[in-house]
């Protein structure tokens, strides 16, 4: 069985850093009505088409950081998350400047 030479992936991405994206995501949305491993897979697709794309690292973790943002706002009054979006804002304020 051959592969087709548009389906190589390129050497510079690092798998292992999509396999660790993949599985913050999964952790972000857990608990809600998706199985893991369904969240497991809409993680790798999203890593596989951040990889892809041209972004570099820092404009990567920006979006990131701005997607983990939008989520905390719709966490439960259960969690305290106010320590945790200074912490991201500060990061993105660094990886601005």
């Amino acid at each position: 069985m051959a592969i087709a030479s548009n389906t190589t992936i390129p050497s510079k991405i690092d798998r292992a850093e999509i396999m660790r994206a993949a599985h913050r995501y999964a952790r972000t949305y857990a608990g809600r009505d998706w199985s893991y491993a369904k969240l497991l897979s809409w993680g790798l697709r999203a890593a596989w088409k951040a990889a892809k794309s041209s972004q570099t690292k820092r404009e990567a973790r920006a979006s990131s950081i701005r997607a983990e943002l939008e989520v905390l706002k719709f966490k439960s009054l259960r969690y305290d998350t106010v320590a945790r979006q200074q912490m991201l804002e500060a990061e993105l304020h660094q990886i601005a400047a």
